[in-house]
């Protein structure tokens, strides 16, 4: 890859978030009751939970880290995420920081 290769972790926060939807989801880490039910003040606990990845509030000022790689340098699948839409007449902002495998580098403008 170029301009800094893969990227090594990901670090979300949300910004702003006036929304009833808009959760960030990882569709491949399922909701376990026993192990995530204390965390529902950043999580989605609904009825749905246990059948859809765990999915994080856009809450402003919350922020989610993650692995992109595993320890040997390979994707990390589990990773794989969606930003779901805000719901109607809803927005959300947020940012991303990433760390990368290299420097990214951009050529002055001549």
């Amino acid at each position: 890859m170029k301009n800094g290769g893969q990227r090594v972790t990901t670090f979300f926060t949300y910004l702003q978030a006036n929304c009833s939807r808009g959760e960030t989801e990882f569709l491949d880490i399922r909701f376990n009751k026993s192990l995530h039910e204390r965390f529902c003040d950043i999580l989605i606990c609904d009825e749905k939970s246990t059948e859809l990845g765990i999915r994080f509030r856009p809450l402003p000022g919350n922020s989610v880290f993650w692995f992109n790689m595993d320890e040997y340098g390979q994707v990390d699948y589990l990773t794989y995420h969606a930003a779901r839409p805000p719901g109607e007449n809803g927005h959300k902002i947020g940012l991303n920081t990433w760390t990368r495998v290299d420097t990214f580098f951009l050529p002055p403008k001549k």
